[in-house]
């Protein structure tokens, strides 16, 4: 019987671990109104933009990047680039100083932290609108012409575009990446379709000036920028025809840093948001709760779930049984340590997982803010191996 109730309980930290990812979708689906999200051209003149972007280290795709968002602001029109240097240590001020004629660059000799660098330099833009992006991300002319153009509806107050990582191929850990991220683009999309998207990530997306809430320095910025722009009352969604790309990382290691960094930040977030959240409507409350929280709890979910799981089969068939699957499992993560085919995925979930569940204790405990961080190498080029200035081998 105690084996039963045992994995009863594990069949239900499962179902919990698994309800951003099944269950919520499929309840927007059934449950949430639909709207219609086509938008038409302009009919009179666009809104001005300021595209904002805060840089470290990015030599190898500075050039590339800063001559896209130049051609974007002028294929747009009324539009401004900033861009603000965080005391980056190699030479990513010096190949952007022959765009200072057509870009607004801020260097500063120390680093402050991509948040603090942003809010500098919308205090130095005047525009009605704000987008933002990542240094390492590729995307074109258009961009900004596609995010912008759902502002003709007063009720926006954030557009996102639809992310695709470029190197499923390279390794497990990209592969993993690129196919977690398809999924997350899935949910996204749902939401934006019903109740709003709730939250974006920092690779390309436009907010409303007068919606825009300064971060703290402490704190990331995409998620506190965006959450708080669904907590005014303004809807979030997606723009599925502006697709941005990026690298997933390559190396197990450096995902797990990542995932680490990212969870602490994001629950940093919600411990400075959760007053303003309580107060939103159920369906707002009921999507943060499943998209957001769930996920960042999932680690300790999978983990309970596991735990119950095996205590049940030591229970219910015996200390062997017990041993020999336990067994199985550390030669498995053992194997998907070594690049054992197939279980090579296996580890990178585990200790993406593990990342995700560290970063999470980080920030309860209050020990970690990651107000600066060291980017992954292998997201900014193939394997981190050098690259000249544009960015080609």
């Amino acid at each position: 019987m105690f084996a039963v109730i045992l994995g009863i309980i594990a069949a239900i930290f499962l179902l919990i671990a698994v309800h951003p990812f099944a269950t919520y979708p499929i309840s927007l689906h059934l449950f949430a109104k639909r709207r219609d999200r086509r938008f038409a051209d302009f009919a009179g003149p666009r809104p001005s933009c300021a595209i904002c972007m805060s840089a470290y280290n990015e030599e190898d795709v500075i050039v590339a990047k800063v001559e896209q968002l130049i051609a974007t602001a002028e294929k747009y029109g009324p539009a401004t680039v900033h861009i603000y240097v965080d005391g980056s240590s190699d030479r990513t001020a010096e190949l952007l100083e022959p765009y200072k004629d057509r870009a607004d660059i801020v260097v500063s000799q120390e680093r402050n932290g991509k948040t603090y660098g942003l809010n500098v330099l919308i205090e130095r833009s005047q525009s009605d609108l704000l987008m933002f992006t990542d240094a390492n991300v590729e995307g074109d002319e258009d961009t900004l012409t596609g995010l912008a153009r759902p502002f003709q509806d007063p009720k926006i107050g954030c557009t996102t575009a639809r992310l695709v990582y470029t190197n499923p191929g390279e390794s497990a850990t990209s592969f993993l990446g690129a196919l977690y991220w398809r999924i997350e683009e899935s949910i996204k999309q749902i939401e934006s379709d019903t109740l709003g998207v709730v939250g974006v990530d920092g690779a390309s997306f436009l907010v409303r000036r007068k919606l825009y809430h300064a971060a703290p320095a402490d704190l990331i910025d995409d998620l506190y920028v965006t959450l708080n722009v669904l907590t005014s009352g303004a809807t979030v969604i997606r723009v599925p025809e502006v697709v941005v790309r990026e690298r997933s990382a390559v190396k197990a290691k450096e995902e797990f840093r990542r995932k680490m960094r990212i969870a602490c930040q994001a629950m940093n977030v919600h411990r400075a948001l959760a007053p303003a959240l309580r107060k939103q409507s159920f369906l707002v409350r009921y999507g943060y709760v499943s998209h957001r929280l769930i996920k960042w709890l999932m680690p300790y979910c999978l983990l309970i779930s596991a735990l119950c799981l095996l205590a049940a089969i030591f229970v219910g068939f015996g200390w062997i049984a017990g041993c020999a699957v336990l067994a199985a499992g550390v030669l498995a993560l053992f194997g998907g340590s070594k690049g054992v085919p197939g279980l090579s995925v296996l580890y990178s979930a585990v200790l993406s997982l593990t990342g995700v569940g560290m970063g999470v204790a980080q920030s309860l405990l209050g020990r970690q803010r990651y107000r600066t961080w060291e980017p992954a190498a292998t997201i900014r080029n193939a394997q981190g191996a050098p690259m000249d200035a544009r960015g080609g081998n």
